[in-house]
């Protein structure tokens, strides 16, 4: 199919008598001056942080290119859909923008449990997803010609945990506390393999209900394993009450949780809401998939800076912005190097020909035909004096095998 209408789309720009204007009906979505493009996020509710940062993130880039004249005179314009992080509502957005909107392609999408459901539906209609804000592997394994992945993986996030934890401060009696979902699985997936590859098990596994708060019983069990250390899998709510109780019942274990909880919403909760006594901070580790979006030196955070503070005066830089912030620089590089004849095809085939594109946050990306997974590495941060979580080692982590950068 992608041939063919690349085929189509040649004998269109021939016939113009070699006149090299944009083909506006090449594409859904595309005119001679816009580019629609759609996403499905929370942006209310338990995980409204989540969705809303994300989107703002995007948007600070994006609003700055239009504000510039756009891509070959066409400017982007998102549509975002609120989804409660609820896939059912996932699927009939994600539905409505490809059949009623008609836009060019996906983008932003929030959450393994909503995106999940929609993996058929993007392969069905042959058109690009880029930028999840999940590390889950179904978006990476099997092979995914139509989703581009820009963050690393649970797996390598989980990998990052069980080698600060149990290779350097050597601490082995493991426990997971997750979601019950598809992304609860997926963590525990990857922290199951990483213990394996150590010859070592967890001590306990509990689980919870997403979007409640019922924490109490999975307290008391994991407790009761000794745990040294506590990997948490959910948002940011009920994980804060899962430390405060613990501590409160003086289990005291190092807590970690991946980057999806939304650090400084995490934090919030950690500190306004809980109160947990600041000796306790430093045990409170996060992973991260992006850089500490507080790191000025480098100037992809820097420039975020700038223009979220421009666009969004009133949000508070942060990690989830930050990664909405380099999936439109993302987007924007593919968008440019398609051309003035846009097509989804010549979309997909210019993010598959970006090879170690630097935009400026210390890593680069890389795609390319069988490869949909844009940047490697992972960043350790921990719960800090001022009340945020700032990063205090970097990782790339490939197949299990690790290298480390202190910053």
């Amino acid at each position: 199919m992608r041939k063919i209408i690349c085929l189509i789309t040649f004998m269109l720009f021939v016939s113009g008598c070699g006149q090299n204007k944009p083909i506006t009906k090449a594409a859904p979505g595309v005119s001679d001056t816009e580019i629609i493009i759609g996403s499905s996020a929370a942006l209310g509710g338990f995980a409204g942080f989540l969705g809303t940062q994300t989107i703002h993130g995007s948007l600070a880039y994006i609003n700055e290119i239009n504000a510039a004249g756009g891509i070959n005179g066409r400017k982007i314009r998102l549509i975002s859909t609120d989804d409660h992080y609820n896939p059912a509502e996932t699927v009939t957005n994600t539905q409505k923008l490809i059949a009623q909107v008609g836009v060019f392609a996906l983008f932003d999408y929030v959450g393994t449990p909503t995106t999940a459901q929609i993996v058929d539906i993007i392969h069905k209609a042959e058109i690009p997803l880029l930028g999840i804000f999940s590390g889950a592997e179904i978006f990476r394994t099997p092979y995914r010609p139509y989703i581009f992945n820009v963050r690393d993986s649970y797996y390598a996030e989980a990998e990052g945990a069980v080698s600060y934890f149990v290779d350097k401060l050597n601490l082995k009696k493991i426990a997971v506390l997750y979601q019950d979902d598809v992304f609860g699985v997926a963590v525990l997936s990857g922290v199951q393999l990483a213990l394996e590859r150590r010859n070592i098990h967890t001590v306990a596994t509990e689980t919870f209900v997403r979007g409640e708060m019922n924490v109490e019983e999975a307290m008391r069990n994991i407790k009761l394993s000794a745990a040294e250390v506590v990997i948490m899998v959910g948002t940011y709510s009920p994980l804060a009450k899962f430390v405060k109780i613990s501590n409160a019942a003086g289990f005291k274990p190092y807590f970690h949780t991946v980057s999806f909880v939304g650090s400084e919403a995490f934090a919030k909760e950690l500190i306004q809401i809980q109160k947990i006594d600041q000796a306790d901070y430093g045990k409170i580790i996060v992973t991260q998939v992006v850089p500490d979006p507080f790191l000025e030196e480098l100037p992809g955070v820097r420039q975020y800076r700038e223009l979220v503070k421009r666009y969004f005066p009133n949000d508070e830089p942060n990690y989830v912005a930050l990664e909405g912030f380099i999936n439109a620089k993302v987007l924007v590089k593919g968008l440019e190097i398609a051309g003035a004849n846009l097509t989804r095809d010549k979309f997909i085939e210019a993010l598959e020909s970006m090879r170690n594109v630097d935009i400026g946050i210390g890593k680069e990306i890389t795609y390319s035909v069988l490869g949909h997974q844009g940047l490697k590495g992972i960043y350790y941060s921990r719960l800090s004096e001022d009340g945020k979580f700032r990063i205090f080692n970097q990782v790339t982590v490939v197949l299990g095998y690790k290298n480390e950068t202190t910053p």
